[in-house]
Parts: structure tokens; sequence; C-alpha cells
């Protein structure tokens, strides 16, 4: 996506679909407050719109209306188009960091470009997945978006057990003890990245994921944190040649 005006800020607007250019939109609520007194937009500048579902749309700041607790944005819109999904179409399935350490593994996930992210069960997981806010995380995911000018959302998922997690036949399991991938691997057409814990892998699941055949990797020289080693590894995936 180039545009000739730099964009000084994205909101998010869920109704895209019948929008064209030359429409005006009326925006509020959160997004107008944040926008107006967090980035502190003003009349005139370059607006970028996502819905979430691909749409991006660019537009004018025309005028700020309403009050200063509750502000409305009029946005006349210069164009509307419908972007691409992102490829290769990568889940990451990770166990759960305590702390803000979740928050900032999905703020850079949905950075980067991954499609999907699904808690990992684990029996010596730090964090279990029923102590977690989905909401919130979507939440993260969306600010993200407009830091990163994203047009398609990253879906946060369900919990997902690692034995169902391996059957995917693209599923890549990051390990220390694996080969290390290089630049002559291939990705399969919907990769998945399974990140283990900081506590590591049971007994029982090291031997499910050595009797299931699936491909065990490291992405760096060094053991890192599970957040470290989600992002490296999905920025690693990311940049691999795909068949599709």
């Amino acid at each position: 996506m180039h545009h000739e005006a730099p964009i000084a800020h994205c909101v998010m607007f869920s109704d895209l679909a019948s929008a064209r250019a030359g429409d005006a939109l009326e925006i509020g609520a959160d997004e107008a407050h944040h926008a107006v007194r967090v980035k502190r937009l003003r009349t005139g500048e370059t607006v970028g719109v996502l819905d979430g579902c691909g749409r991006f749309a660019i537009g004018t700041l025309d005028e700020i209306a309403g009050s200063r607790s509750k502000p409305l944005l009029n946005i006349g819109l210069q164009s509307v188009e419908v972007v691409d999904p992102i490829r290769p179409a990568l889940s990451v399935y990770a166990a759960l960091p305590k702390g803000d350490r979740l928050d900032r593994m999905i703020d850079q996930l949905t950075q980067i470009g991954v499609s999907a992210f699904h808690p990992l069960l684990c029996e010596h997981a730090q964090r279990k997945p029923d102590n977690y806010r989905p909401e919130k995380l979507e939440r993260i995911v969306e600010e993200a978006m407009k830091q990163s000018r994203r047009a398609w959302r990253m879906e946060i998922g369900d919990p997902i057990a690692l034995n169902d997690a391996i059957e995917n036949p693209g599923a890549i399991v990051a390990d220390a003890s694996g080969e290390v991938w290089g630049p002559e691997d291939k990705l399969s057409t919907n990769p998945t990245l399974i990140v283990g814990p900081e506590g590591g892998w049971s007994n029982t699941e090291r031997e499910l994921i050595v009797n299931s055949g699936v491909r065990v990797c490291r992405f760096g020289m060094l053991v890192m944190r599970i957040e470290t080693a989600a992002v490296t590894g999905a920025s690693v995936l990311m940049n691999t040649p795909n068949p599709s």
C-alpha cells in the first residue's frame, strides 16, 4: 500500500464493505477519543481506516465534531481498496508467558503478519489458558494493526492441545534440540509454528512429538523466552518461500 500523503494515524471502522471514494465517515467512541486525545490528530491530516477484513481506506480528517470528552471524526474518503491476505498464512500455537509478556508477543506477532494465534495446552505451562482475557488480546491486535497498517486481523483462536496441534501437516515445533532452519527449507501451504513452555516439554509430550514425526527445528543459537521464540521463529518462516 503506497500513498502520496503520509498517514498521520489509522482508525478501526467495521463497516467499510459498502464505502466508496467520496463518501464521508463519522467515527466516534473510543476510536475518536484515542485519535484526538492520545494521537493528537488534527483536521486536514491524512487518516487510514481499517476494518480487519481486508479493506484499507484513505481519507482526510475534515472536521472534529462532538465534545471534548466525546469527539466525532468526520472523514472524507479518497480511496478504498481490498488488500490481498498476507502470505504465508502462518498460525502460531504457543504456551502462554506470564504477565505483560503475552501482550508483547501478541503485539509483535500481529505486526509481522502472523494470521492466527492459539494458546497451546502444555503440562509445564506457567500460565494456564483460562488465566487470560481474549478480549484484551483482541484490543492489542487492533492497536498493532493500526501501527503496522495491517488490513487483515490476526485471529485469536481457542486453546489447542499439543496432540491436535502436531497433526497439522504444516506443523513445525520450535525447540533447541531440532535441526537448524535453513535458507533451502520450504514451507507447506498452511504452516504452523508450535512453541512450548519455558519449563520444557514433559516426558509424555516429548515422546508424543518424537513418535508423531513432526518436524522439530531451531531458529537461533540460544535458548529463548516464549515470546522471543515465537516472534523470531515466525519472522523466519514469514520470510521463507512458499510453494503457493
